[in-house]
């Protein structure tokens, strides 16, 4: 497959000097500093988001040798009410924070109160993963997401015959990152010649994963594959496969926890897109401090997803979306 520029910015360990604190910011201008930040999440429960903090937690730990402490403010806006981070935006403006670090619900929704709270009095932003269709941010950590979908779409034609039908299975009809996915999917699922459905449109759930194939199965006998954006319906999708003994329709989806892990790895769910949102986390936190700090930054920085299978489920091991971090 070629990629574009516009598919993944090269991507470093290094991240450059311009994303982690360089030397010469270092111990001079940074030293005894102390700093109030935010971290607005959305489905801040899922392994995902948890391991962005976790990412985070790491960054300031390295920020504090060098003399910076940081007093973190995490907020769970819930899993299906965007009012309710909308609230969280405007308790923690209260609360005096230095910086905001945020994984937005809805990439309308969220950019009102970044845009007349955050940016209007003049406090960073940092956005991960989801992005936000307005406003200004310091700097946005995001997965190739356009390219993690047309990699799922090379890995689906190499499991079903050319011609046969496959489908998305959508979440998120109103997130950046979700349209982007879908678009590199549908688009390079054409391309190879494969039938692509219109799309159902679903609550992010194990149970709507799992009423969704049903009828889906019903509705279209002959369904070759299914193209997800999370592990959660991924997996009631599988339950429902299994019991009706239907294995042969290959589920293709992005990110993991240990359940959808194991599914992998016996075959049941067919790849995984993998994103790394304990980098997004560490990324998003460096470049926090480095802005406050007086450092450089950069305004996009797209992190290179993988697929896994199978065949390769064993280089996944020690995934922090497998080992299921928690917030320490």
């Amino acid at each position: 497959m070629t990629v574009s520029k516009r598919d993944v910015l090269k991507f470093s360990t290094l991240l450059g000097a311009s994303v982690l604190a360089s030397p010469f910011i270092g111990r001079a201008m940074a030293a005894d500093k102390k700093f109030k930040l935010g971290y607005s999440q959305f489905w801040g429960t899922n392994t995902f988001l948890r391991t962005q903090i976790a990412g985070a937690r790491k960054a300031m730990g390295e920020w504090e040798k060098k003399g910076v402490s940081v007093e973190l403010l995490v907020t769970n806006g819930g899993d299906t009410d965007t009012t309710k981070q909308v609230g969280d935006l405007e308790d923690l403006y209260t609360q005096k924070i230095d910086g905001l670090l945020i994984f937005p619900g809805d990439s309308v929704v969220l950019a009102d109160p970044v845009k007349n709270i955050y940016n209007k009095n003049k406090i960073p932003v940092v956005v991960t993963d989801i992005g936000l269709n307005s406003g200004d941010w310091v700097t946005y950590v995001v997965t190739a997401n356009e390219l993690g979908g047309r990699m799922a779409a090379d890995h689906m034609a190499t499991l079903v015959p050319k011609g046969a039908k496959v489908i998305v299975f959508d979440h998120g009809p109103a997130v950046q990152c979700i349209i982007d996915r879908n678009r590199g999917f549908e688009q390079r699922s054409k391309e190879l010649g494969l039938t692509v459905l219109p799309r159902k449109v679903m609550k992010l759930s194990l149970e709507d994963g799992r009423r969704t194939m049903e009828d889906t199965l019903t509705e279209i006998p002959d369904i070759a594959g299914v193209f997800f954006q999370n592990h959660a319906p991924t997996i009631g999708a599988e339950a429902t496969l299994e019991a009706a003994k239907r294995l042969d329709v290959k589920l293709v989806n992005f990110d993991t926890d240990p359940t959808a892990y194991r599914l992998v790895k016996e075959g049941k769910i067919a790849g995984t897109i993998v994103q790394n949102p304990f980098e997004m986390g560490y990324v998003g936190m460096n470049s926090m401090l480095s802005f406050l700090t007086g450092g450089k930054t950069d305004k996009l920085v797209e992190l290179p997803p993988k697929l896994m299978t199978k065949a390769n489920a064993a280089e996944f091991v020690n995934e922090p979306q497998v080992l299921d971090a928690k917030v320490n």
